[in-house]
């Protein structure tokens, strides 16, 4: 079975799918599940998705799902611009969306759900879908796929109301920032200030304006110090 086998933040989930060629006929849907099993906790990463490889594998299945979203980032298994199995009659010009957990009982939570939201938003602007193209595997089975807990009403309010949190570059690791479209950009001038703050954990670095802050609390603590 050929699986992508590779994991990603939002931000790169949004980067990749960008430039992504979704094929001449591209999916016109969404079909959203939950894994059931493995739960959130049971979730191992990697060791996961070589189980569940082989677990497709053993059913002879030449494909599966086409991404996993997890707490710990964004599977990427089934390829986006070939027909996936998860759905039945859902399968053809579909991506599958497995959310890791059960949700018979509890909505998403966490980073799974932050992961969860963004991909279901940016794979909507990408193939330019709506309401109307979000399935449910329940849609077509008598399971109760993606879980009791999560309903279309649910979701699409969350979705109305979801914005991918900006990626806040941190100078200490990431060097000078590479500029994005909805990053604070830390110009390469306040670099030491923002590092400062950041390394003395005084406070979080999310707008341009706490960029400036980050800038005049250094400048004062560097007259405090030379005095």
């Amino acid at each position: 079975m050929e699986i992508i086998n590779r994991r990603l933040t939002i931000h790169e989930f949004r980067n990749y799918v960008r430039d992504y060629f979704f094929g001449t006929h591209p999916a016109n849907k969404l079909v959203i599940h939950h894994t059931w099993r493995p739960t959130k906790s049971q979730w191992q990463g990697q060791t996961s998705i070589n189980g569940l490889r082989a677990y497709y594998e053993g059913k002879t299945w030449p494909a599966g799902p086409h991404i996993f979203v997890a707490e710990d980032g964004i599977w990427l298994f089934s390829p986006m611009n070939k027909d996936g199995i998860h759905a039945g009659t859902l399968n053809a010009r579909s991506i599958g969306i497995e959310i890791v957990g059960d949700y018979d009982n509890e909505i998403w939570s966490g980073q799974t759900k932050e992961n969860a939201l963004g991909v279901i938003q940016v794979l909507m602007e990408k193939l330019n879908l709506n309401a109307s193209n979000i399935a449910f595997h329940r849609d077509v089975s008598p399971k109760t796929c993606p879980g009791s807990a999560i309903t279309k009403e649910w979701l699409f309010n969350e979705l109305s109301n979801f914005r991918i949190k900006p990626r806040i570059p941190n100078p200490i690791t990431d060097g000078i920032p590479v500029p994005a479209d909805d990053e604070v950009l830390i110009p390469i001038w306040a670099t030491d200030a923002v590092s400062f703050v950041l390394k003395n954990r005084l406070f979080e670095i999310k707008s341009k304006d706490d960029v400036r802050d980050a800038v005049k609390f250094y400048r004062f603590y560097q007259i405090i110090r030379d005095v």
